[in-house]
């Protein structure tokens, strides 16, 4: 392909990708924050822009967000244990050590496994930003299982665009 080339693939690809997240962000509108909808938002654009990349394949995808999910949830557990809250005060300013901390084992834990999904590292970010909400862990699988199904389209009919 052609760079600065506009293809069929391109105008499609692009347009399906805005009706993916518009469904998404729809569906999650009651109880999704926008953190979560941009790390999916960035899946989204990675799989549709780029779906052969390897960080597109089941293992980074799906198990990069449940990574990210674990990591949450283990993080959460661990701070109310130590009775901490998900932030540190000083001079009256709220610090989220939570996210911070939660974003750092996410990638690391990613990496070892070999799971890369850079933008499920967001997604680690975005549950920590809110309480526990298994409802929001659930719509973050739902979406990144949906994206899956539609990346195994992609593979047969899509075209790397970028």
């Amino acid at each position: 392909m052609q760079k600065g080339f506009i293809t069929k693939y391109h105008v499609i690809q692009s347009f399906l990708a805005g009706i993916f997240i518009t469904i998404i962000i729809l569906v999650g509108e009651t109880f999704s924050n926008n953190v979560i909808n941009a790390a999916i938002g960035s899946s989204v654009a990675l799989l549709f822009l780029h779906p052969k990349n390897r960080q597109n394949r089941f293992k980074s995808l799906v198990v990069g967000n449940l990574i990210a999910i674990i990591t949450f949830i283990l993080l959460h557990y661990i701070f109310l244990l130590f009775n901490q809250d998900l932030y540190i005060s000083i001079s009256d300013k709220n610090f989220h050590i939570f996210s911070g901390l939660s974003f750092f084992i996410c990638l690391l834990v990613m990496t070892i496994t070999n799971s890369e999904h850079v933008p499920a590292a967001g997604t680690s970010i975005g549950l920590s930003v809110n309480v526990l909400d298994f409802n929001l862990i659930l719509f973050v699988i739902f979406s990144v299982l949906f994206l899956y199904v539609f990346k195994l389209i992609l593979d047969k009919y899509g075209k790397n665009i970028i």
